[in-house]
């Protein structure tokens, strides 16, 4: 993925995997982000199963240093319906298993949702704008679904932009037939 040191995904978005991202993100379980958290906490370490997660690392097969745990923020709408951003709460777990400092270095720019549009749409994707906070720090940025990868990529190049020294990427699901292919 263009902007990312690495990339991590647990499961595909479809069967038990569907049900945990609907479970937390529709119906508001968030006692299940502890283990997706924790899941995604393991990825990142370098600890995979032979058939999943997969973890696709561009720069090595070693565990990545991090500083930080980040999220890609959901519209004002999403939250407000919610009542929470889901993959605030992802990141908030994850960077409570790794024992690192979660923070808000992403801004969402405008209100348009990904859910519900189309590929080309999609690809379009949501704007961000990078903290200052951000500079000089080895970054976990955390997601729930990557779809087309719009939004992580998007979300990976503000962070870069605002000066962070890496941005390495983790999502609980990859949906469909808009997978990562190895070495992307």
């Amino acid at each position: 993925m263009p902007g990312a040191d690495s990339v991590a995904l647990l499961f595909s978005h479809s069967g038990v995997g569907r049900e945990f991202i609907h479970a937390l993100k529709y119906r508001g379980e968030r006692a299940i982000a502890r283990w997706l958290g924790d899941s995604l906490a393991l990825t990142h370490l370098g600890v995979t199963a032979s058939a999943s997660p997969v973890r696709i690392d561009t720069a090595s097969a070693k565990p990545m240093q991090i500083d930080t745990v980040t999220w890609a923020p959901t519209t004002a709408a999403h939250r407000r319906d919610r009542g929470f951003d889901q993959a605030e709460t992802l990141a908030r777990a994850t960077a409570r298993a790794l024992r690192v400092r979660p923070a808000r270095l992403l801004r969402r720019i405008g209100s348009g949702a990904q859910s519900g549009t189309g590929r080309s749409a999609r690809l379009s994707g949501p704007r961000f704008a990078g903290r200052s906070s951000a500079v000089g720090r080895r970054v976990l940025l955390v997601d729930d679904v990557l779809t087309t990868g719009a939004t992580l990529r998007a979300a990976a190049a503000a962070l870069e932009g605002a000066g962070a020294a890496a941005v390495h990427v983790a999502a609980c699901a990859r949906r469909g037939r808009d997978r990562v292919p190895a070495g992307a």
